[in-house]
């Protein structure tokens, strides 16, 4: 019998043009506050509600930007480019709903990050109805440093294209549970912030991973752990274990006071077009 084999496509780690130095995301939220006149907005957006079984992928030149199936938490972090642990989300955004967004926005051409980010603001504020506000929690991470060993990393071979949805796989096979951001002979690669917030989506952990240890670049990643059933996960432990020994990352429990991003109001459904 073949393994079996699933893929995913993560939110959130992310395209270099569109999400900008995180340390962007904490300034004051004034796309919600100025009046409509005196926010960026998108040249045109259209938004449609897409209720396939297609996967999510994404289309954009320097003008133009076409979300296919996009997912709300996807759409807020454009405007707010965090980790999912930092945004307190309502309720309705952890149903395991089939559906997503077609967004398609135009913008003029050579428009900055920082601006693109406000015209996601916007356009949040007007078509969803998005409210928010900024308050500090503490919060229980697993914080991520080099081992004292140093990681044990291998510079991506074919390096892919920084993208909105970076890809990798899962499999079991004779009860080990394989994790690889390499998909056959495609272009690959992963950051490590990417690679953690990977495994956070996966929620086989109680807490998040919190990438500190400053690496930069694109790696080819691979992490094997006995998998346990019948939910042919990882241990907890066996899964920190394999992140140490094999990549040479080390978590360490702590408790961080972090800004969080709080979702107070945020429709479902758009307003038309």
């Amino acid at each position: 019998m073949k393994p079996a084999k699933h893929r995913f496509a993560a939110t959130e780690t992310t395209r270099r043009a569109w999400f900008a130095a995180v340390t962007s995301a904490f300034l004051p939220a004034t796309g919600l506050t100025q009046n409509q006149s005196e926010r960026p907005q998108f040249d045109a957006a259209s938004i449609r509600i897409n209720q396939s079984s297609d996967r999510p992928s994404t289309r954009y030149d320097t003008a133009r930007v076409d979300l296919h199936k996009a997912s709300i938490k996807h759409l807020v972090r454009r405007a707010w480019p965090l980790p999912d642990y930092q945004v307190v989300w309502p309720a309705w955004v952890g149903d395991r709903s089939p559906s997503g967004y077609d967004v398609s926005v135009t913008f003029p051409a050579g428009t900055s990050a920082e601006r693109l980010q406000l015209m996601f603001r916007d356009m949040l504020a007007t078509r969803f109805g998005m409210a928010m506000h900024w308050e500090t929690r503490d919060l229980k991470v697993f914080e991520v440093r080099p081992s004292e060993r140093g990681p044990k990393l291998q510079v991506a071979a074919n390096p892919s294209q920084p993208t909105d949805y970076p890809k990798y796989s899962t499999n079991i096979a004779n009860g080990m549970w394989h994790f690889s951001s390499q998909l056959g002979g495609a272009p690959s690669g992963l950051t490590v912030g990417g690679f953690l917030e990977a495994i956070n989506a996966l929620r086989i952990l109680d807490r998040p991973l919190v990438d500190a240890t400053g690496i930069q670049g694109y790696y080819d990643i691979d992490l094997t752990a006995p998998a346990e059933v019948p939910d042919n996960k990882p241990a907890l432990s066996e899964l920190l274990n394999s992140l140490e020994k094999q990549i040479g990352l080390k978590a360490s429990l702590k408790t961080q006071s972090l800004r969080m991003l709080v979702v107070d109001h945020l429709e479902r459904t758009p307003t038309e077009n």
